[in-house]
């Protein structure tokens, strides 16, 4: 069983890594790299190391959100665990199923998990459509790795980025910054403060709430 779980927690290869914009900076010139696996990479891996027949998965609607059992067999028995997301701003359905899949799969059995020890890397970013994208591929590093950073943060990062300067790309204040959040609901910085899972943002609203 232990080397089942160690399989499944194996890091993926970086083809199978997306990047999405967390956060951005105040004139939109560059934007926090959050690093994540895609659902269908989870669908293979489990596959590959439990076999088709030894995992299932399912899903019940809850307020604005959802919630995915994920289960595997090992030894004929089943173990099961759970985890939710709220809907997404764009395909609110599918991309409410797939958060919450992709939640589980980390917190259940550790699929992924590694990206959350990624560094906060900032690189420039483009006007595409009624949004931003990258405007160079990010690179994943993780802070275990012994790499000389110094010049990678002087070209990405110029400087921490700060509360009037972050911006929430996503929910209820998209396209407000922390401190204008800060002074219409307090309630919702303490949210970002206990569920956020960039350090960046979690530092600036313990700022916030400490002021």
């Amino acid at each position: 069983m232990e080397n089942i779980f160690e399989k499944l927690k194996a890091k993926f290869d970086e083809r199978d890594l997306e990047f999405k914009i967390g956060a951005t900076n105040t004139d939109k010139t560059m934007g926090l790299a959050l690093a994540y696996v895609s659902a269908r990479a989870i669908q293979s891996r489990l596959d590959e190391v439990l076999g088709m027949e030894n995992w299932k998965v399912s899903y019940r609607e809850i307020k604005d959100g959802f919630l995915c059992t994920l289960s595997i067999r090992i030894n004929n028995e089943w173990i099961e665990k759970e985890d939710g997301s709220g809907v997404t701003s764009y395909e609110s359905i599918k991309g409410g199923i797939s958060n919450a899949f992709k939640r589980v799969a980390s917190s259940g059995f550790g699929i992924g998990r590694y990206l959350y020890n990624a560094r906060n890397s900032w690189y420039p970013i483009k006007k595409q459509g009624n949004g931003y994208i990258f405007a160079e591929t990010p690179k994943l590093q993780l802070n275990e790795e012994k790499q000389d950073t110094a010049k990678i943060e002087t070209k990405t990062k110029p400087e921490e980025p700060k509360a009037n300067e972050i911006i929430i790309t996503f929910g209820k204040y998209k396209g407000q910054s922390l401190i204008d959040i800060f002074h219409n609901d307090r309630g919702y910085i303490k949210y970002l403060r206990d569920k956020s899972k960039d350090t960046d943002i979690i530092k600036e609203c313990e700022k916030l709430l400490a002021s």
